[in-house]
């Protein structure tokens, strides 16, 4: 299967952030706690219902994953998983692409950052993450929407032991 190309980066960041290590610090240091969004609530209950029904003993999460190309391989590689792609755009996510989806993937619309707490708190724990290119906002002054600039870096951190990364940014990846 090939992947749609990603999009050349273009950033005003050159070599790691200069506040980098203070932000993430911070964000380790105190519990995220902006509300959870009533429809990121309903995903998440969603996603859970779907896991007990399908009876799979492993899941993957496929976080910010856009058209849901990368879940839609992810299921086909891993049959024996279920598989939950989540985006917070319902846009990407509409695609005919995503009509029919194999028995053990499900797509949702819901923001990663209120999934993931959501995940933590209720104890739920991913055999594999995926962040396969997510959009690292190249602009330096955008370093808190970045995953590793963002408050719900511990959640992230805390429902898989096993977090596959990959971008075309060689700054973003370091």
């Amino acid at each position: 299967m090939s992947f749609t190309p990603s999009k050349t980066i273009e950033s005003n960041q050159n070599g790691m952030h200069e506040n980098l290590e203070h932000i993430v610090s911070k964000h380790l240091a105190y519990k995220y706690t902006s509300p959870i969004a009533k429809h990121n609530q309903a995903a998440f209950i969603q996603a859970h219902e779907y896991w007990h029904i399908q009876n799979k003993p492993k899941v993957i999460l496929d976080s910010a994953c856009g058209t849901a190309e990368s879940t839609r391989y992810l299921a086909q590689s891993f049959p024996d998983y279920l598989v939950i792609g989540i985006d917070q755009s319902e846009k990407r996510l509409n695609n005919s692409n995503n009509s029919a989806l194999a028995e053990n993937c499900l797509v949702l619309r819901c923001e990663c950052s209120d999934f993931w707490r959501l995940a933590e708190k209720e104890h739920w724990h991913f055999d594999q993450h995926y962040l396969l290119y997510p959009n690292p906002w190249p602009k330096a002054q955008h370093f808190n929407r970045r995953w590793h600039g963002h408050p719900a870096l511990s959640s992230l951190l805390n429902i898989s032991k096993k977090i596959e990364l990959r971008t075309n940014w060689q700054t973003y990846a370091e």
